[in-house]
């Protein structure tokens, strides 16, 4: 949830329209658009008006948290978010149905940037500069989420329930006016030279036609999110598997199955790979489970597994 969201939509929308800009200490952000209407009733024709719109793909934690942000730095901006399921309902299991919200020991915006297996050049620029994770848990204080940190630096709320984020951030968007659009699809969309956004939303066998000023697409892993940006005209770089368990073949510690060890330290050996990589050690609490392992240090682990090894073929190959 530590992103500069403004910024983010302006830019990833990929719009060649000019837009009325200003700076903050948030980044930069649209200054006093107008409202627009977004109705659940299907059209025939593209919904037409005058005012802008930003549609928000996806209702999870970067979704909706962009929604707010958007609507915090420009309040007559109408925004919606389409969201296919049920909102947020990978942060209600994620952490072990906790949340993990950020990490509270690291302040430096480089070293943290350093920690992401892939998009860490990118994240060294402004990125968290704009919104970090000092600003994520400031945020969620000052909305009444108390938080705390515990001694591996992940940043849980106080009552150990992700329902306080959950219940968190759909308060702030019902208070900010953000329109939340469950059971609908966005299925295609196409941007004209000016700039302006032509979608299709499908809600089972209705299709409505939508024009939108602005797109978010924050759709996480789905297939839909690289579709949507493909047909928008962007690159799209071929994801990896990442944050898994390990499954061990001949798996010998079965006696010890849901046993949580709090603090071990995990070394992976890749073959064929000589080299000292920091990353392939990790420490931190560990569960066995019936197939292998988990816990945070073997899902920090696995995050670095497959980069290097895709690194190693790469190398291998040329």
């Amino acid at each position: 949830m530590s992103f500069s969201l403004a910024r983010f939509f302006l830019q990833f929308a990929n719009s060649s329209k000019a837009a009325n800009i200003s700076s903050s200490n948030y980044g930069y952000f649209l200054s006093t658009p107008n409202t627009r209407k977004f109705t659940e009733t299907p059209t025939t024709g593209a919904h037409k008006s005058t005012e802008e719109l930003l549609v928000v793909v996806g209702g999870g934690a970067a979704g909706m948290f962009g929604a707010i942000r958007a609507k915090t730095v420009a309040p007559n901006l109408n925004v919606v978010v389409i969201e296919k399921g049920k909102p947020l309902s990978k942060v209600k299991i994620s952490g072990g149905g906790r949340c993990n919200v950020t990490n509270g020991h690291c302040s430096d915006h480089r070293i943290l940037a350093e920690h992401y297996p892939r998009g860490h050049r990118e994240l060294r620029g402004s990125f968290f500069n704009t919104h970090g994770p000092v600003d994520t848990m400031s945020w969620f204080s000052d909305h009444g989420v108390a938080l705390k940190i515990e001694d591996d630096g992940r940043v849980f709320p106080i009552s150990n329930s992700s329902s306080s984020i959950i219940e968190c951030l759909l308060s702030e968007a019902k208070h900010k006016g953000v329109s939340l659009q469950t059971g609908k699809v966005l299925e295609n969309a196409s941007v004209d030279a000016g700039g302006k956004f032509y979608l299709k939303v499908e809600k089972r066998t209705v299709v409505e036609s939508v024009e939108a000023d602005y797109l978010l697409i924050a759709s996480g892993s789905s297939q839909q999110g690289y579709s949507l940006a493909t047909q928008l005209g962007h690159s799209i770089v071929d994801p990896v598997p990442s944050l898994f368990t390990f499954k061990i073949e001949r798996f010998r510690a079965r006696r010890v199955v849901r046993v949580t060890f709090p603090k071990v330290e995990a070394k992976l050996k890749l073959d064929n790979v000589q080299r000292n990589i920091p990353h392939l050690t990790q420490v931190g609490p560990m569960l066995v489970t019936h197939w292998g392992l988990s816990g945070p240090v073997i899902l920090r682990l696995s995050a670095w597994v497959l980069v290097n090894c895709l690194l190693q073929v790469t190398k291998e190959c040329s």
